[in-house]
């Protein structure tokens, strides 16, 4: 059972997810390779369930940020008034957490099967 390929494509999966709307389509420079590995690592189901938990986890976050960014910039100070106001990000929000739920399936497959075979 090796655990460390699930936290590398957890780690993999968040830098992705969360540069992705900074850096657009740098942050594939990132993905691909990390796919490529997942595909190939002896324990697939582990790497692959902690990339997509880590991608799904820094989309999230990426827009949890930004709609808290937005929300603390509404004020207003001597009679001026600063509003911000963000689209909806729903269908994001849910789109990370089917990736979420897919990545912890996998886990619990990937675990499964690594005490299937060591017994």
């Amino acid at each position: 059972m090796r655990l460390v390929h699930w936290e590398i494509g957890v780690l993999l999966g968040a830098i992705t997810g969360g540069s992705a709307l900074v850096l657009g389509v740098i942050a594939l420079l990132v993905a691909v390779p990390g796919l490529v590995w997942a595909a190939r690592e002896p324990a697939r189901p582990l790497g692959l369930a902690g990339l997509l938990i880590g991608l799904g986890a820094g989309v999230a976050g990426l827009f949890a940020l930004a709609t808290a960014r937005c929300a603390a910039s509404n004020s207003a100070v001597d009679g001026f008034v600063q509003s911000c106001s963000s689209p909806d990000a729903t269908p994001y929000l849910v789109f990370a957490l089917v990736l979420i739920v897919l990545g912890g399936a996998l886990t619990v497959l990937g675990l499964g099967r690594a005490r299937h075979t060591a017994a």
